[in-house]
C-alpha cells in the first residue's frame, strides 16, 4: 500500500524551492550545497531527498515552475478579453511583479539554465519563446504596419521584453515607486514615447 503524502508536503516542498532560489542566486548554483538549502529550510539533509534526490532535480523544478506559471499567466492576459491596449496594461503588470516578486528565481533561470540537460534546457527556452510571442501578438494587435516584417516585430517585442524583465535586477522595494507605477509608466512610454508621452493617470 503507497504512503499517503503528509499533510504539508506540498508547504515544505516550496520552503525547498524558494530558499533554494535564494541559495543558488547568491552563491551560483555550482557552489551552493544541498545540506545549506536543508539547513536554511530547518530540516535534514536525507528529509530533502525526499522532496528532490539531486541538485540538478532542485534546479530543474524550481526553473520549470517558475517559468511554466508565468505562460499560464500571460496567455490568459495576452489572450483575454479586453482591448489591445488594456491587455498590454495588464501584462507588463504582471511581468513588472512577477520579475520582483520572483527576483531570485529569474537569477537562476538567467544564470544557471546552462547546467541542466540539453532537452531540459529546450524545453525552457520553448517556454521563453511562447513569453515573447505573446508580446509579439499585442504589440501586432495595436499596431500592424510596424510589426509586419520579422526583424521589426523582433526589435520591439525584446525591447519591451527586455526591460520588464530586467527589472528584477535593479527594482527596490524601498525605492519611492510600486511595481504597478514602474509598469504604467513602462507601458506609457513604450507605446508614446518619452517625448509625446504623459504620466499614466493617477501618477500625476
Amino acid at each position: 500500500m503507497a504512503r499517503s503524502l503528509a499533510s504539508n508536503h506540498d508547504d515544505k516542498r516550496q520552503k525547498i524551492l524558494e530558499e533554494a532560489a535564494v541559495l543558488f542566486a547568491s552563491a551560483g548554483f555550482e557552489s551552493a550545497r544541498l545540506q545549506d538549502v536543508a539547513a536554511a529550510c530547518n530540516t535534514s539533509k536525507s528529509a530533502l531527498y525526499h522532496y528532490f534526490p539531486r541538485k540538478e532535480d532542485l534546479l530543474y523544478v524550481m526553473i520549470s515552475e517558475h517559468i511554466m506559471s508565468a505562460v499560464r499567466e500571460l496567455e490568459a492576459i495576452a489572450r483575454g478579453p479586453g482591448a489591445p491596449k488594456e491587455r498590454l496594461t495588464q501584462f507588463v503588470r504582471a511581468m513588472v511583479k512577477r520579475a520582483i516578486d520572483k527576483r531570485h528565481e529569474h537569477m537562476v533561470l538567467t544564470h544557471d539554465l546552462k547546467f541542466l540537460p540539453t532537452l531540459q534546457q529546450q524545453e525552457i527556452k520553448l517556454a521563453q519563446a511562447q513569453a515573447l510571442d505573446f508580446v509579439v501578438e499585442l504589440l501586432r494587435e495595436i499596431n500592424p504596419p510596424l510589426m509586419r516584417r520579422r526583424r521589426e516585430r523582433a526589435a520591439y517585442a525584446l525591447f519591451l521584453y527586455g526591460s520588464m524583465i530586467s527589472t528584477a535586477t535593479w527594482f527596490r522595494k524601498k525605492g519611492g515607486m510600486t511595481p504597478h507605477e514602474l509598469a504604467d509608466r513602462m507601458t506609457e512610454l513604450f507605446l508614446n514615447g518619452f517625448d509625446g508621452g504623459d504620466h499614466p493617470p493617477g501618477y500625476r
